[in-house]
């Protein structure tokens, strides 16, 4: 996934991104907005830390910074947002992290 030059567009989740932007700061916004690009030109295992889903093998947690996760879920050519948020909101991320 991400990887290898090819590059991914966002087909679902833009309900989540809209909440959550209405309420996160500036900053945060940046960050996940980088993230994002990261994800869509498949550098975001080299600028992120990324862990697998243990629950979905098509979801992986992007860390984006110390506060906040992004959850996303990828087939082909797509991938869609499932959940923005703190570390400690986020399904099934201490599954994956039990699992490192």
């Amino acid at each position: 996934m991400f990887r290898g030059g090819k590059h991914f567009r966002l087909d679902g989740g833009i309900d989540y991104l809209e909440e959550w932007t209405n309420k996160a700061r500036q900053v945060q916004k940046n960050h996940l907005y980088k993230a994002l690009f990261a994800v869509t030109d498949g550098s975001v295992f080299s600028t992120h830390g990324v862990l697998q889903d243990t629950e979905n093998p098509h979801a992986k947690f992007v860390l984006v910074r110390e506060d906040l996760v992004l959850k996303v879920s990828y087939s082909q050519d797509t991938f869609g947002i499932l959940y923005i948020g703190p570390l400690e909101g986020a399904p099934g991320l201490n599954l994956a992290l039990d699992a490192t």
